[in-house]
């Protein structure tokens, strides 16, 4: 039976859609470029009242990998796709190796790729606090201060693209930009492959994986490799899909219901994120927002439009939203279930939402289920 309630949890949006409904094909309209939906509505009703409004890709679901654990991320050896997880996405022109993992963790860890060397990709997403940081916005290179919360590395070797506004569409285009960003590594890329160049460390390494020198491409592809290792699984909720009943507590199982029933469209198993942009109207409150989806689309519509973050580790992910404006996982599901701040151009679901009655319990058993996401992962 499809729920017609919707919640959104964490910054993310969540639709008011049973899993079987997903599975039957009626799940949200939001473009590809994140345009608002009615979330409440059923395929057909949807397409008379948004004409024009392409429906949501309905994000395919694999069955659960055998492997139980990953490998050991700082020997630089392959991974193994952890329990629960699809099978690793790798590109063509970019096959893993443990030589190319090794230098790529070297890279990932050096400061010396910004220009002052005090950052490095690690200093923004640390694997001590989750491949991420624990605070709300990152400081790059002289102190200066981001506008965005650093999302974590974890999993996102499966994300459909990078950044908060999907500016990047891989990670090796990812892995480039923060190096010349002037409030964040500062760098110039043609004078960091030449200082590289002198090292004889990156020399003989960019020679053994690339049989190059050291290039810009060989950067981005050597880091690239390395964050595809950083996967988690394994968690209580992947054992308990995978027959271990006693997995869950009988508050993460009532979770994991009321999970199916409002949020699965949009944080879709077993990434729990369909990558579309959504608008929560966190934010917009600012004097000048962030633009989110529009500064790359150009849309009006998608002002203010950002990834859905996908779920796994998210307990220990905090702050929360584009901007790290909410320290709380339960601070952010009471946000979401009031459906959202503001009303500038906030999803029509969220809006629909303010009339629902989200019951404490209930918020609580999601917060239970969504901790029974966090697994295994690489800690350094």
């Amino acid at each position: 039976m499809v729920s017609n309630k919707c919640l959104p949890v964490a910054g993310f949006c969540l639709v008011a859609v049973a899993l079987a409904a997903i599975q039957s094909g009626c799940g949200s309209p939001e473009s590809a470029a994140g345009s608002s939906a009615p979330g409440t509505l059923c395929c057909e009703q949807k397409a008379k009242e948004q004409p024009g409004e392409e429906p949501a890709l309905v994000p395919e679901i694999e069955p659960p990998s055998e492997t139980v654990s990953t490998t050991d991320v700082s020997a630089g050896t392959v991974p193994k796709v952890p329990l629960g997880l699809p099978p690793l996405p790798v590109p063509d022109d970019n096959p893993m190796t443990a030589e190319k993992i090794a230098l790529g963790r070297l890279l990932y860890f050096d400061k010396r790729l910004s220009k002052d060397g005090t950052i490095s990709c690690a200093t923004c997403h640390d694997p001590k606090v989750a491949w991420t940081e624990d605070r709300a916005t990152s400081k790059g290179i002289d102190g200066q201060i981001g506008g965005a919360n650093s999302p974590t590395v974890i999993n996102s070797a499966y994300a459909k693209a990078q950044f908060w506004d999907g500016r990047a569409a891989t990670l090796e285009e990812q892995a480039l930009g923060p190096m010349e960003n002037p409030i964040e590594m500062g760098h110039k890329l043609d004078v960091l492959v030449t200082e590289l160049e002198k090292i004889p460390e990156y020399k003989e390494g960019f020679q053994k994986v690339f049989s190059t020198g050291v290039t810009k491409d060989g950067i981005a592809k050597a880091i690239a490799a390395f964050e595809r290792t950083v996967l988690s699984g394994n968690s209580p909720y992947d054992q308990y899909e995978a027959g271990k009943k006693d997995a869950l507590t009988a508050a993460q199982k009532r979770g994991l219901d009321l999970f199916n029933d409002y949020c699965a469209t949009c944080h879709a198993p077993p990434l729990f994120s369909n990558y579309r942009y959504y608008n929560t109207g966190v934010g917009m409150d600012k004097k000048k927002p962030d633009e989110g989806r529009k500064a790359v689309t150009g849309k009006d519509r998608d002002l203010g439009k950002f990834r859905v973050p996908a779920l796994r580790e998210v307990a220990a992910t905090g702050p929360y939203f584009h901007d790290g404006s909410v320290k709380t996982l339960e601070e952010a599901v009471d946000i979401m279930a009031g459906g959202g701040k503001g009303d500038a151009n906030v999803t029509v679901m969220l809006k629909a939402l303010r009339e629902e009655d989200i019951s404490k319990q209930d918020r609580k058993d999601l917060v239970e289920f969504l901790k029974a996401l966090s697994g295994d992962y690489p800690r350094e």
